[in-house]
């Protein structure tokens, strides 16, 4: 456990915030303006060839917009929102670099929250704990992470088990971290990560701060479905249950042009 951070001491070192979006026209500008508010100097949303307005609102609330597709095309078709972070990781400037999804709203202070635990000796990953509450105002957790993701992690990585939102895509840490990192290519993206940096660098490097309310688009049962089948099998190949590897090279091998 880490001792809690005021949010207003957050670190001040150079912040990327990249923003994962597509057909967020409604939600993009607000996740924009919140990174801007919260100090990042660089925001970058990765569009993910949107068929509505989300690369222009991104742009107009002063977002650097990218395409995945146009980014090292050489290495082929994007293969979903994991490869599409991994390309676009190159272009961050900041020495920290948090990730927030494109359709996020009731923002409250998520990023300060997030990135304050990284101020601790041996932090090197903070994860967002969010709350989202039903028409009772009761917690209701996602239902690939309740269903899926806690109880595999609960019963092959025990140790992780207060990690309440392993598949929080709210994520900030070290650049440099990120770069030697491998990604999942798809939805195992955000629990992958969370299983390598604990096998390199141990538990108590990862941190899960309270970020407050959060609301966040719904997806299809089919959408889930799938996911639960890639959140499945990124968990079990790294508790080596499972055969195969879909991680890709860490960014750091490749070349900005």
């Amino acid at each position: 456990m880490h001792t809690p951070v005021d949010p207003s001491q957050a670190i001040t070192t150079p912040l990327s915030v990249v923003i994962p979006a597509r057909n967020e026209a409604a939600t993009i500008a607000g996740v924009v303006a919140h990174a801007r508010q919260s100090g990042a100097g660089q925001v970058l949303v990765v569009d993910g060839d949107s068929t509505d307005a989300t690369a222009a609102e991104a742009t107009r609330a002063g977002a650097d917009v990218v395409r995945p597709r146009d980014l090292f095309p050489e290495l082929g078709p994007v293969l979903g929102k994991g490869d599409a972070l991994w390309r676009a990781l190159p272009l961050t400037t900041g020495t920290t670099v948090a990730f927030l999804d494109g359709d996020l709203t009731v923002l409250d202070d998520l990023l300060p929250r997030l990135l304050a635990p990284l101020e601790q000796p041996g932090v090197v990953l903070a994860k967002a704990d969010i709350r989202r509450l039903d028409e009772h105002g009761q917690r209701r957790f996602g239902r690939v992470s309740q269903f899926t993701a806690r109880p595999l992690l609960s019963l092959l990585f025990p140790e992780l088990d207060h990690i309440t939102e392993p598949l929080s895509g709210q994520v900030a840490a070290d650049r440099d971290l990120l770069m030697c990192l491998p990604f999942e290519p798809d939805y195992g993206l955000e629990v992958g990560m969370l299983l390598d940096v604990v096998a390199e660098h141990g538990v108590d490097a990862i941190a899960h701060p309270d970020c407050g309310r959060l609301l966040h688009g719904e997806q299809s049962d089919t959408d889930l479905a799938d996911m639960a089948t890639v959140v499945a099998g990124a968990i079990l190949r790294r508790a080596g249950l499972a055969a195969g590897a879909s991680r890709i090279r860490p960014p750091h091998v490749i070349a900005v042009t």
